[in-house]
């Protein structure tokens, strides 16, 4: 298993994440990419607007490469494929099972904290605080060890 390791700080050849923003909601999309800007988090945002077009572009990104580090940031209600389908999805899927990804959401729901964490969520923030989201994801993909995804990596 190869692992490609983030750190902007102290290796010339580190690689920006991909932080994947599903979200489908247009001003909750514009609140994060200016959050990202605010925090100087320093990334490729992707963006999709459900769970199905998440999937198709997580797997395209991977199949250009499997040293690629990708965060998702997942928000639970949506049209189409909803957050927990998504997740469903991703788990079953022996290229993508590996994905780290945070829950951003309205929902306080214990049914909807159970079921993301059930499936492995790397955590579980509520939208009204971008700003501790962006911090903390900044602080986390600088230090992470990323896990190689990809049908390679299998």
């Amino acid at each position: 298993m190869t692992s490609s390791l983030v750190d902007n700080s102290s290796s010339c050849e580190a690689k920006r994440p991909t932080f994947l923003l599903i979200e489908d909601d247009a001003v909750d999309v514009e609140a994060f990419r200016r959050a990202v800007k605010r925090n100087q988090v320093d990334c490729e945002l992707v963006h999709a607007s459900d769970g199905g077009e998440a999937l198709k572009k997580l797997r395209s990104i991977v199949s250009e490469s499997d040293d690629v580090g990708v965060l998702a940031f997942l928000d639970l209600n949506m049209p189409g494929l909803n957050g927990h389908e998504f997740l469903t999805e991703v788990r079953r899927d022996d290229s993508l099972k590996r994905l780290a990804v945070f829950v951003v959401t309205t929902s306080r729901h214990q049914r909807d904290i159970a079921l993301a964490y059930d499936k492995n969520v790397a955590g579980y923030f509520e939208k009204d605080d971008l700003n501790s989201v962006l911090e903390m994801a900044r602080q986390f993909a600088g230090r992470l060890v990323f896990p190689s995804l990809g049908s390679k990596n299998a």
